[in-house]
């Protein structure tokens, strides 16, 4: 039995041409002929050829490979962008290498950036949620290319990198539109941390539209955690068992919704007859009938897509000013929202 792996000389050999012709022919190069091609392309699966990723790297001087930065993956989110990124990048024979930057990673994402700068990968995607990460800093003094998806970024940071993101102050505006027309006047909040630019955004759009509606929001009313569904319970428990409860939560994400959700259901309260619960992302889960779930639509798969093609522009060495691509957000009508109690 052959315990070698099979190369591009075996396949010339067996072929009856030139290494070179093999290596146009795997390569789909038009100066070999179809039927030259196909004949070649047929024998190395037969033989069992798998190019040398190493060896191709030395002549491409490319790794065909993009990283993708995510954190937690318990976010629903996060296997949405990431899935979609991977397939647009499998179509031009890129890999994707996952790398995690939540809390607690800190010491591995460490050795994994050391990685990245001697040439693991061609290019970074960077959709993490992490606030206090040095990556994109580091990164950016590399003169890496990467591209920021569906989070927003401020101060120095915005002016110096590619970045993919969704109107959050207009989504923002939308919900308290929404539950104003529904007669909602008494509304809570219930964020991740202040210094996340999307949620800020996010916040500052919902707070402004309520302002100009005549409604305020008042602070009590305002809880904040991490960007999860324990956030979503503990401040759908706090805030929905007040004597004065709000009529209408809005939350941040969808994720934290769904634990919003839950605390309702703990607290023996009907949605939307005794409050209405609203989500941002529009998850597949959120259209469940278990869930059922208000949200504000962004189009994270075209998002991702559009990340990839900004991302391989850069790294067959298009040139510019940072891009920031704004994709629209649409309001999602469901079965958590409702007339304001006093209403029904």
């Amino acid at each position: 039995m052959r315990n070698k792996p099979v190369t591009g000389y075996d396949v010339a050999r067996r072929a009856g041409v030139s290494q070179s012709t093999v290596s146009r022919a795997l390569r789909d190069d038009p100066r070999v002929i179809k039927e030259t091609r196909d004949q070649i392309q047929a024998l190395a699966k037969e033989m069992g050829y798998v190019p040398h990723v190493t060896a191709r790297s030395l002549i491409t001087r490319r790794s065909s490979t993009i990283g993708v930065v995510t954190g937690d993956l318990r976010n629903p989110s996060f296997p949405v962008l990431a899935n979609t990124l991977q397939d647009r990048f499998a179509r031009d024979d890129y890999r994707v290498l996952l790398l995690s930057d939540r809390e607690g990673s800190t010491d591995t994402l460490d050795k994994d950036l050391e990685a990245l700068r001697g040439g693991l990968v061609d290019g970074v995607v960077y959709i993490s949620a992490r606030l206090d990460s040095p990556v994109v800093s580091q990164m950016l003094d590399w003169r890496m290319p990467l591209v920021i998806l569906s989070r927003d970024v401020d101060g120095a940071q915005a002016g110096r990198v590619d970045r993919v993101t969704s109107d959050n102050i207009g989504g923002g505006r939308l919900v308290a539109q929404h539950l104003v027309e529904l007669g909602h006047r008494r509304v809570g909040l219930i964020s991740g941390p202040v210094d996340n630019p999307s949620i800020k955004l996010r916040e500052t759009g919902f707070r402004d539209e309520l302002a100009r509606l005549g409604v305020g929001l008042e602070e009590e009313l305002v809880y904040r955690g991490d960007v999860d569904a324990k956030t979503g319970l503990d401040g759908g428990l706090r805030l929905l068992g007040r004597a004065d409860r709000p009529t209408a939560l809005f939350c941040a994400t969808d994720y934290v919704a769904f634990g919003t959700l839950d605390a309702a259901k703990r607290l023996g309260l009907s949605v939307p007859e005794n409050v209405s619960v609203v989500g941002y992302n529009d998850l597949d889960l959120a259209g469940w009938s278990i869930f059922d779930l208000a949200t504000v639509r962004q189009p994270l798969e075209d998002m991702a897509l559009a990340a990839a093609e900004l991302l391989l522009a850069r790294i067959d060495g298009a040139a510019g000013g940072p891009v920031h691509r704004q994709f629209g957000v649409e309001w999602v009508r469901r079965g958590s929202v409702g007339p304001r109690a006093e209403q029904v």
